[in-house]
């Protein structure tokens, strides 16, 4: 068998076994995405290709898009400005709190401490979005959690080059630095905007839903590999592109003529995006490495839950509300893939690396495990107050 087919062999298998495992999963009222990560992390081996860029070439565009893609466009002006809160200010308070707590403790020095805290910074709510689905909460809550995520995705990986850049000695000055990282969001959502726009011509012309599917999947890549070319930010560009494309499908009545399609064709993908990643996210944690610094695992695991408490509490008034934006704070694929891809040469990189794993380990799985409970018992126990309301006003 020659290489080629030995890696479909290998990723087909892969794909199969997260499928399984994810109905199982659900059949035991456990998210997929936390069975996926803790029986990865049981199996010494690891996932058939290069985790890293894969993850950040193929598979996080089309998870970036569809996530964009299903916001509520109404939900999403009225919370613009809590988004906002969480992904900017909030994800570069968390880094900072991280960062400052291992350096009070000694765990590593400031300039290692804040590369940590970018990488951590990031949130991966896809469990919690999950479970949405099968609990009824507000609208603007939902959009809240996964517009959070995709903002601040962007966000922390710009500020992840920046700390690299201190850590490896390369850095310019802050405020150049600040306005290239301004630069990178604004570029990024001119060229998913004008692309998606772009996009939304071209469908115009046709109502074939195969020829839909397929340009909104071009779209998908094509927007986030031209902001990447351009040292803009593909995340913004690629959810950039998915909003402006939405907004036209509904402005526009022939813009999309099958929206029901794409959306199902978009479920799929992102079913099988999200399964093979939370596989191979825990293929690629090694259990082992997480006792090799006690200290600063601890530390790390105890500033990024308490940053993320701090800002639940900030930004959301309802308790409700604040327990469900606290438990969006997990730690996915893009933490881990930001930590293996550290320069061999950078001082404390095994210990970032360790400390990662941790965080990513620990907010998945004890964060995850009762998700499903806590939701329906938060939400339940709301809706049989509103409809006790009713029957008391009736």
């Amino acid at each position: 068998m020659n290489e080629v087919a030995e890696g479909v062999g290998a990723f087909v298998a892969l794909l199969g076994a997260a499928v399984l495992i994810a109905i199982l999963a659900e059949r035991v009222r456990v998210p997929a995405a936390v069975a996926l990560v803790a029986i990865g992390a049981l199996v010494p081996m690891k996932p058939p290709f290069a985790f890293g860029d894969v993850l950040l070439f193929v598979f996080l565009p089309p998870l970036i898009f569809e996530a964009a893609w299903n916001l509520d466009l109404g939900s999403l002006r009225r919370t613009a400005w809590r988004i906002t809160l969480l992904a900017v200010p909030g994800t570069l308070a968390t880094a900072g709190i991280v960062a400052g707590a291992l350096v009070l403790v000694n765990a590593l020095p400031w300039s290692a401490a804040l590369l940590f805290g970018a990488i951590v910074a990031a949130t991966d709510p896809v469990a919690v979005v999950a479970a949405f689905r099968r609990v009824t909460v507000p609208a603007d809550l939902r959009t809240l959690v996964e517009g959070e995520s995709l903002s601040n995705d962007g966000v922390a990986l710009v500020l992840f080059a920046f700390a690299l850049a201190i850590a490896s000695g390369a850095s310019s000055p802050i405020g150049t630095d600040v306005l290239l990282g301004v630069l990178e969001v604004v570029g990024g959502v001119a060229i998913g905007a004008l692309l998606g726009a772009l996009c939304a011509a071209v469908l115009h012309a046709t109502d074939a839903a195969e020829y839909e599917v397929t340009v909104t999947i071009v779209l998908a890549y094509v927007a986030y590999l031209a902001a990447t070319a351009l040292h803009c930010s593909g995340i913004f560009a690629t959810a950039a592109g998915a909003i402006a494309l939405r907004a036209a499908a509904l402005r526009l009545p022939r813009a999309i003529s099958n929206a029901n399609d794409v959306d199902r064709a978009w479920s799929a993908l992102a079913f099988m995006a999200n399964a093979v990643v939370f596989i191979a996210t825990g293929l690629v944690i090694r259990p082992d490495r997480i006792l090799h610094e006690p200290v600063l695992v601890i530390v790390a695991v105890v500033a990024v839950t308490l940053a993320r408490a701090a800002l639940a509490l900030f930004a959301v008034r309802d308790r409700p509300g604040r327990i469900t934006v606290f438990l969006a704070g997990m730690r996915g694929a893009l933490p881990l893939a930001l930590a293996l891809s550290l320069p061999d040469t950078l001082p404390l990189r095994p210990q970032i690396i360790d400390a990662t794993f941790a965080v990513v380990l620990v907010t998945i799985v004890v964060q995850g495990a009762p998700l499903t409970l806590v939701l329906e018992r938060l939400y339940g126990s709301a809706a049989r107050e509103r409809a006790t309301r009713q029957s008391a006003h009736s």
